[in-house]
């Protein structure tokens, strides 16, 4: 199937059940590596959760397996307390399969910005043209770290989905898939993703509201590769996978420069994207030892006002059928804060999750490739999944 897909469709149903499992395959990548000599071994007990059941997006029953088919799951994997209880594959994928994380990057990228916090290289509040002069004279004066991470810069840039639709257009949003490369360049000039990010306006006040755009997680990966002093998909090696004991290999591709976007570009195995919930949902440890800052994994979690006053007022006066994602507390180092202190996940488009529940202590990995970038009701179904999956679990112990 892979010699019909190219950079024009790769993205787009039904070529992405295959592409989203060869990204390599299409685009350049770099290689993100355990170094470190070891493996976080996660033990293995097998629990039929097929039949849990749960609404349907169309308000019938449904139970996990009709729901994983019908949903265009690619894979699933449940951890509760530290043991894998269910895992399943579809899609030819495989336990060593690599599948794009699509956004969940982005989660990523906020766990290596806490690790290099937490070893004082950079504070939250410092500005970005700071570290990184080549942002000076741009929409970034006057911003700091913080307003990147947590979306709240004031960029402009519209980051709508609709715009798939028209991928010959010259919309922003188009223009910078083009150069962060998601999409063919068809004669343009390769200036890369940053540079691009460079020529965007100013729209508003930093920190005067929560406005999801991808491209600022970038800058962030750049302001990572500065005070680090090595490449970002090096910085993640270093500081996230080796440390966590991942299991396999994972990549990231670069844009037409070589520079690794963070926004969306990482590609792991389910098993490695399990791990690194599992680390969120304790704290920051992994076997005992502190990976992430366990005060930046507290402070992810419980968000703080800021965040959540910023969140709510990107709501206002809108009107919208992704209600799912209107009554979340957050959006904060960049992870969805669903409930305060108690659920959080990582997410990207076409359905991509690490799913954290602290309470009951479950921990879901799942990849998919729907069928559009944004599938609200589909995605509120799988909520319904997951912490139907949840509740069995702690009603099985």
């Amino acid at each position: 199937m892979g010699g019909q897909i190219d950079l024009r469709n790769w993205m787009d149903s039904p070529h992405n059940r295959w592409s989203f499992q060869h990204v390599s395959e299409i685009i350049p990548t770099v290689p993100i590596l355990n170094r470190s000599g070891y493996t976080n071994v996660l033990p293995h007990l097998d629990i039929d959760l097929e039949n849990v059941s749960f609404v349907a997006a169309d308000g019938s029953k449904t139970n996990l397996s009709a729901h994983l088919e019908r949903t265009l799951c690619d894979a699933i994997c449940v951890v509760h307390d530290g043991t894998i209880v269910f895992e399943k594959y579809f899609n030819e994928m495989r336990p060593e399969s690599r599948h794009l994380l699509m956004s969940i990057t982005k989660s990523m990228t906020g766990a290596a910005l806490g690790v290099a916090i937490g070893r004082n290289l950079l504070s939250l509040d410092d500005q970005v043209t700071a570290i990184a002069p080549e942002f000076v004279g741009t929409s970034l004066d006057g911003c700091s770290v913080r307003h990147l991470i947590n979306m709240s810069a004031g960029t402009e840039f519209v980051e709508d989905y609709e715009l798939y639709k028209l991928p010959d257009s010259d919309h922003p949003l188009i223009e910078y898939e083009r150069q962060s490369g998601y999409r063919p360049l068809d004669g343009r000039v390769a200036i890369g993703a940053l540079k691009h990010f460079r020529t965007y306006p100013l729209a508003r006040a930093h920190g005067e509201v929560f406005d999801y755009r991808s491209p600022l997680t970038n800058v962030v990966a750049r302001i990572l590769e500065i005070v680090n002093g090595i490449s970002f998909n090096e910085v993640l090696s270093r500081d996230v996978w080796s440390p966590m004991g991942m299991e396999h290999p994972a990549d990231i591709f670069v844009d037409p420069v070589g520079f690794a976007i963070a926004d969306g570009a990482m590609s792991c195995t389910t098993r490695d994207l399990a791990r690194f919930g599992l680390a969120y949902l304790n704290d920051g440890f992994v076997d005992g030892t502190s990976v992430i800052p366990q005060r930046w994994v507290v402070d992810t979690y419980n968000a703080d006002d800021v965040s959540r006053r910023l969140y709510a007022k990107s709501w206002e006066g809108t009107q919208s059928e992704e209600d799912l994602y209107r009554g979340w507390f957050a959006y904060h180092n960049a992870f969805w804060i669903i409930e305060q202190a108690k659920q959080f996940s990582g997410l990207g488009i076409f359905g991509q999750s690490i799913w954290i529940d602290r309470p009951s202590r479950t921990v879901i990995a799942r990849f998919s490739t729907h069928s559009e970038p944004l599938m609200p009701t589909v995605a509120a179904e799988e909520m319904r999944c997951f912490e139907a999956i949840a509740n069995s679990l702690v009603a099985s112990n």
